[in-house]
């Protein structure tokens, strides 16, 4: 007998639903089509720019180089918006992963909680979305930012380090009313390194589950 049609939504975890969810998507289903185009949309961007500046700084593969700022290597990247495309793509990706951890939870309770499973899956976007994209701590008194966390999240934080753009390989240090308070919170990630990564968990070429 054959099995019942099924989506498979995590390759690596095995998290699958009955039926071919994405043929006609609705509801949850429909919002991960969205956060994945979009998703897409933004890696295709972020890697014009990597391999711009991968051209130019270690044509050959066999240098380590890391720059920030305004550098004549940077000259032609705007960085402005290569910036909110990581504000974009951290919300966009939490949202993303949270949502198949939610199902996944519904599904079967013994199941990580969403947010337990998005900082199993994407811990440096996710302390990036908390800390800077979906609002700056700097604007906020939460209890749980410290003033280093709150100053870094205003403070240009794009560098080119490990053939890729990345946020959070910059950490600060404060001190404040003889309180002294690091960013270390916020780690670093790429764009094009984390997008690689979803893509074998969630998007396997090939797998006849994959969204269409």
């Amino acid at each position: 007998m054959n099995n019942p049609e099924h989506t498979i939504l995590d390759c690596i975890d095995n998290i699958v639903v009955p039926g071919l969810v994405f043929e006609n998507p609705a509801n949850e289903y429909y919002a991960l089509v969205c956060l994945r185009d979009g998703m897409n949309l933004l890696y295709r961007n972020a890697k014009c720019c990597d391999d711009a500046i991968r051209s130019r700084v270690n044509p050959k593969g066999n240098l380590r180089y890391m720059g920030m700022g305004n550098l004549p290597e940077f000259q032609d990247i705007n960085r402005p918006l290569l910036t909110c495309f990581f504000h974009w793509y951290a919300i966009s990706a939490c949202n993303y992963v949270r949502t198949i951890g939610r199902i996944a939870y519904l599904n079967d309770n013994t199941c990580p909680k969403p947010q337990t499973y998005a900082r199993k899956i994407i811990p440096d976007v996710l302390a990036f979305r908390n800390k800077v994209a979906a609002h700056f701590a700097w604007t906020t008194k939460h209890k749980q930012d410290n003033d280093a966390e709150r100053m870094m999240s205003v403070l240009p934080q794009l560098t080119f380090n490990n053939d890729s753009f990345h946020v959070g390989s910059i950490s600060l240090s404060l001190k404040k009313d003889g309180k002294v308070s690091k960013s270390d919170t916020v780690t670093p990630w790429s764009i094009c390194k984390v997008h690689e990564k979803l893509q074998e968990r969630y998007w396997r070429k090939g797998e006849k589950e994959e969204i269409s």
